[in-house]
């Protein structure tokens, strides 16, 4: 079972994956970065986001097989999971193993799909809306969101749209974040 959680550039999506994964298990919960955040910057933000202070997190960059630590690592050991910044992890991936055909690695997320549908452990995946948000790889005010339908022969933003279209279409429920506000579209 996973929620996939979308919306434009700071629309409160990892504050309410947070939430959201402590209502659906117990501690302890895994958070996963997609960032490129260090681990007390990580810990910060979850301080800073969470209301519970007693929580137990654990918290981790997202690894380049992000399949196999999911097959390995959480299965009976987190109540929830917190996939967090998933199209920054996406675009990291890209630029890190640009031989990787686009045919392959979107093989690559339907498989991710599939595992998140059929996991144990419930996790909440958090990517941003390309149409609603920054261009991969440009920095806030140099490209907005708008110009997507421009570049649209850009190679990150196809692959983050393909990418969050696939994951959507096998996510159990799918919640789009405006100013903080949750709307379930599914």
């Amino acid at each position: 079972m996973y929620v996939f959680v979308s919306g434009g550039y700071r629309s409160g999506r990892s504050n309410y994956a947070l939430r959201r994964a402590a209502e659906l298990g117990a501690p302890p919960w895994c958070y996963l970065s997609g960032g490129s955040e260090t681990d007390d910057a990580i810990r910060k933000r979850i301080e800073h986001q969470r209301k519970d202070k007693e929580a137990i997190w654990e918290t981790f960059p997202m690894p380049d097989d992000l399949d196999g630590f999911l097959a390995q690592q959480a299965p009976n050991r987190y109540g929830a999971i917190v996939l967090d910044g998933f199209a920054h992890w996406l675009e990291g991936r890209i630029m890190r193993q640009p031989a990787l055909t686009d045919h392959a690695l979107l093989g690559e997320i339907e498989e991710l799909g599939d595992r998140l549908y059929r996991s144990p452990t419930p996790v909440v995946l958090v990517t941003r809306e390309v149409g609603l948000a920054r261009l991969p790889g440009k920095d806030a005010g140099e490209e907005t969101g708008e110009e997507a339908g421009k570049t649209s022969e850009n190679r990150l933003v196809r692959m983050v749209t393909s990418a969050n279209q696939l994951l959507a279409e096998s996510a159990s429920g799918i919640v789009f974040m405006i100013s903080g506000i949750p709307l379930r579209v599914r």
